[in-house]
């Protein structure tokens, strides 16, 4: 934004809650991480601290007394008058003992709402500096300016979701809703919106056991077009670095349609063919190698993410080889970096701001109209391909002796 935009006219400032030893800092645009050291943001620690005392939540005055959430909420707002002496006091007593310390939402009137927004990531290193989660927050958090929403970002710690804190923040009033970016079958907490109509909203993935509201790029579009591109190239011999698609649903869908449409083409890969990277650099540098060594004559490489196809890079010159000519790599993302690479990276284009900015727009859909939370929908954004430096027509190489 122009610095003459008259203070009135600043979208809403970001309000971060990030990682110990970090402090948030917002320029009007989006959150900004910075460290309280020179550097890159800490990793998230590991050692053994004591754990803060868990702060008491409205629904534990609630089981403390006996009670319904609806009554407790009542005594709050004062609104109390069909509930008997003995009741409330029994209230009173158990927010006492529990030392409950209402927000300021509930006191205020039934229905109130906070204009706030919760972004949840899990506890991963350098989470916020992801350009992935980067570009997701950013969408998220420019869809959120602009029906005058903050947003907070909180990390799903092992404590965290031990004290189930993401509960407390609603029922607590403290913000309307929640996006989580980054689940996988590993957050099984996740089960406790199955099918509720609290607002929680999955970004970028998916689950077929639970009724969640889902918004994430349209992966199986994205593994028929690198299909389809490689085959059209002339490639027979094609490698594919995989994700973890165990954990992760929406990287089965590419693995799964990939290999699909590459069946449809007559071209059939097998096991040996197929490694799983992590979706990180230098595991994608390892299972380069290990498809190299399997299959020495590979022509193609299809990574499901970019950071896995510039560790195949590396892979394929240490083989002694040119990626773009001996090997073709391809991507899956379309991150800044991609294009900067050498050669430029062909890739699917994920639009991850748009995922983000959809996701807000459907979380606010739910806040508005809270009869929309009960018509579960998973919205998928388009995609499309970028095709560079790295893919071209197979050559000719000959066996090593």
């Amino acid at each position: 934004m122009d610095s003459s935009t008259p203070a009135s006219a600043q979208p809403p400032r970001a309000v971060v809650r990030p990682a110990s030893g970090m402090v948030a800092a917002s320029n009007g645009s989006a959150p900004v991480i910075v460290t309280t050291d020179i550097g890159t943001p800490r990793p998230l620690s590991t050692r053994s601290v004591s754990p803060k005392p868990p702060r008491a939540s409205i629904r534990d005055v609630a089981r403390e007394s006996g009670v319904s959430l609806t009554t407790v909420s009542l005594v709050l707002n004062k609104n109390d008058s069909r509930i008997s002496a003995a009741t409330r006091q029994r209230v009173l007593d158990a927010m006492e003992r529990l030392a409950y310390t209402p927000s300021r939402l509930a006191r205020g009137l039934p229905n109130r709402r906070a204009k706030t927004l919760a972004v949840l990531v899990p506890a991963l290193q350098h989470a916020f500096a992801d350009v992935y989660f980067g570009e997701i927050i950013s969408g998220i958090y420019e869809a959120a300016a602009e029906r005058d929403f903050h947003i907070v970002l909180e990390v799903a710690r092992r404590e965290y979701v031990r004290r189930k804190e993401y509960m407390t923040l609603l029922d607590d009033c403290s913000v309307d809703g929640i996006l989580f970016i980054g689940a996988t079958e590993e957050h099984r907490w996740l089960s406790e919106f199955d099918g509720s109509t609290k607002p929680m909203v999955v970004v970028n993935n998916h689950f077929r056991q639970w009724k969640l509201h889902s918004v994430v790029c349209d992966y199986p579009s994205a593994g028929r077009m690198a299909a389809d591109t490689l085959i059209e190239m002339g490639h027979k011999r094609i490698g594919h670095i995989s994700g973890p698609s165990d954990m992760v649903l929406t990287s089965q869908e590419l693995t799964d349609s990939f290999l699909e449409r590459l069946g449809d083409h007559g071209v059939r890969l097998d096991q040996r063919h197929i490694v799983d990277g992590q979706f990180l650099v230098e595991t994608g540098r390892l299972a380069c190698d290990e498809l190299l060594k399997r299959d020495p004559r590979l022509s193609a490489v299809f990574c499901a993410n970019d950071k896995m196809a510039l560790g195949a890079y590396q892979s394929v010159r240490a083989a002694g080889l040119v990626p773009g000519k001996d090997v073709s790599i391809m991507g899956c993302d379309d991150i800044p970096t991609a294009a900067l690479s050498d050669p430029p990276l062909t890739t699917i284009r994920m639009n991850f701001f748009e995922v983000g900015a959809a996701a807000c727009r459907r979380m606010l859909e739910m806040i508005e109209d809270p009869a929309r939370a009960a018509d579960f929908t998973m919205q998928r954004i388009p995609v499309a391909m970028a095709i560079r430096g790295s893919c071209a027509a197979p050559v000719v190489r000959p066996a090593k002796k």
